[in-house]
């Protein structure tokens, strides 16, 4: 395996900056994402199946946006004063970014995607990084064990009403980085450096109203159930009722001839715990029921 010195490695990432500046919504032809990379994107799905979630679509634009961001934090350095590893210089095709963590207009960060690709939504960010070469384990680890990232990765608490349909994968020197987003990628096809793997994002079939609402068979999952009706017409509308009351992944339980009412579900009992501890008062006599 050739080994590429500093000064060659540094010229590169001039010219990659250089060639993003000039075609600021095309991504190069070539662009391909490392096997560390993919092995950091299999990781997070697979932790995220652990816990009863589905995968995430591989995104070849915010992969993109992931190795620039990189390339520009060790490069230009944004991450000086206040402004934290989520900051972009001045020395790029996109705006520039101080974020800092009492920021109240994050879009600084979350549009960076659509400056520089055609990614038609807004995504959001997490990063790793120490001293030495990072690696796709060591951040997975890291953020499994920290809360703010770890919410983030399984839709919980303020992300409990997002769903994410692309990831975009970013490793190198110290740096992990991942975003996700809600809009599927434009890009279906994503290259592995090296290997003649292509990543095709599947496209998923939207649910039916009736799916997204009645569960009938066992998921795995832990409900918070408030309520159980004895026909189908009245726990419909007891959903509409708590839907208006700001309860957006209300569902029906079907089971043994009982409709019951499920507020929010988890993937783990310890999570369904700390949802119903957030719960307004009014509902403190929810209950955590397996299926």
């Amino acid at each position: 395996m050739k080994i590429l010195s500093p000064v060659a490695s540094f010229l590169i990432s001039i010219l990659f900056l250089s060639q993003v500046s000039f075609a600021q919504k095309e991504i190069p032809p070539e662009f391909c994402i490392s096997s560390e990379e993919f092995k950091l994107y299999n990781l997070v799905n697979e932790y995220r199946k652990s816990q009863k979630l589905p995968v995430i679509q591989l995104s070849k634009s915010l992969s993109y946006v992931a190795k620039v961001h990189i390339k520009d934090l060790i490069m230009n350095k944004p991450d000086t004063a206040n402004c934290s590893f989520h900051s972009w210089s001045d020395k790029g095709a996109w705006k520039a970014c101080c974020f800092r963590k009492e920021n109240k207009d994050k879009y600084c960060v979350l549009t960076k995607p659509k400056e520089l690709t055609n990614y038609p939504g807004i995504a959001h960010e997490i990063i790793f990084w120490e001293s030495r070469e990072a690696s796709a384990e060591k951040a997975i680890k890291q953020w499994k064990e920290t809360a703010v990232a770890r919410f983030m990765l399984t839709n919980f608490k303020e992300w409990e009403k997002c769903s994410w349909n692309a990831m975009g994968v970013g490793v190198e020197a110290g740096f992990a980085v991942l975003w996700l987003g809600e809009e599927p990628d434009v890009e279906k096809e994503t290259k592995v450096c090296g290997e003649e793997t292509v990543i095709i994002a599947e496209q998923r079939p939207a649910p039916s109203a009736n799916e997204e609402i009645v569960v009938s068979s066992n998921t795995g999952r832990y409900y918070l159930i408030y309520g159980s009706m004895n026909s189908l017409k009245e726990a419909k509308t007891m959903v509409a009722k708590y839907n208006k009351e700001g309860f957006t992944k209300v569902k029906i339980i079907a089971k043994d001839n009982k409709y019951r009412i499920s507020l929010s579900d988890y993937p783990s009992k310890e999570m369904a715990a700390q949802g119903k501890k957030e719960l307004p008062a009014k509902y403190k006599d929810a209950w955590i029921m397996p299926f």
